[in-house]
């Protein structure tokens, strides 16, 4: 019995024809893009532009129906800087920030390590829990806290913003640092436990120096999230112990009593660290994956 074949004939498309499906293809793609650029575009341009009219005006000493300002100067500045003591409020923030950020690191560290590495009971819930200060709207944590702090005696006190920053910067660092933990080789841990260190030893020997990736990176974001910290410290701190952010806020409730480049130079004053550091974070997670992909 004889198989029978069927042959199909496939039309011929010339390379015109090809070349103009293709190019139909990519104006389609093109539209289809074009609403998410156009939100993309004007997100970014709104940003930048109300970020650079702020800085001109706190710069300009004149600057009325021009595009640009007519000269610029330093003078609301420094008339900032000495009318309302920015200095001292600066001294007040990265005090507190620091040793916040110090004992947040001190303590998320362990606990980050024994969340990533042990099977401890209930240890999902406690993860979820840590991450309640994160997910949760400030408002809903802050008014209780502020009511407990007047009642113990630590509110409008060092301590008391300090201990209100842990609690914040705590789930913050963990939430950066089990994830880098879980990617270091328990291998080396294992070996090294096996040539007789001990607990501490395979800690700051093994542990430690592997995750200084992840601690710097932690200690940058901790740092950004409690130098901005608002509404807490607005709930808690007193006269002497308001942070930059609190007093900038003050200020520009009576900002139509002063002179607008004025209450410009003040937002920039607080808007510098926090980009600064901002930068500072992009720039090493972008080396840090560079470094990880060699």
């Amino acid at each position: 019995m004889k198989e029978q074949t069927i042959q199909f004939e496939i039309p011929a498309v010339s390379s015109v024809e090809a070349i103009n499906y293709k190019r139909k293809q990519a104006i389609f793609k093109c539209f289809k893009a074009l609403p998410f650029w156009i939100l993309i575009s004007g997100f970014i341009i709104t940003i930048f532009g109300m970020t650079f009219s702020v800085l001109l005006n706190a710069f300009s000493s004149e600057w009325y129906g021009t595009i640009l300002p007519k000269s610029y100067t330093a003078h609301w500045f420094l008339k900032a800087w000495k009318e309302y003591d920015i200095w001292s409020y600066y001294k007040v923030t990265i005090e507190i920030t620091f040793v916040s950020t110090l004992l947040s690191l001190c303590l998320s560290i362990p606990t980050a390590y024994v969340l990533a590495r042990k099977n401890i009971p209930l240890k999902g819930a406690l993860i979820s829990f840590f991450q309640f200060p994160i997910m949760l709207p400030e408002i809903v944590y802050a008014i209780p806290l502020a009511s407990i702090f007047y009642e113990i005696g630590l509110a409008e006190t060092i301590p008391g913003l300090i201990i209100v920053e842990l609690l914040i910067g705590i789930p913050f660092s963990l939430v950066i640092l089990i994830p880098f933990i879980e990617t270091l080789d328990s291998r080396i841990e294992v070996a090294a436990q096996s040539l007789g260190a001990n607990k501490f030893k395979l800690f700051t020997k093994i542990v430690i120096p592997q995750l200084m990736p992840g601690i710097t990176s932690a200690a940058i974001n901790v740092f950004i999230r409690m130098f901005s910290t608002f509404l807490t410290i607005l709930l808690i701190a007193g006269t002497s112990t308001q942070t930059l952010p609190v007093m900038v806020f003050s200020v520009l409730q009576s900002a139509g009593s002063q002179p607008a480049p004025e209450i410009d130079s003040l937002t920039i004053s607080l808007m510098f660290p926090l980009l600064l550091f901002t930068f500072a974070s992009l720039w090493f997670s972008s080396y840090t994956k560079r470094k990880s992909r060699k």
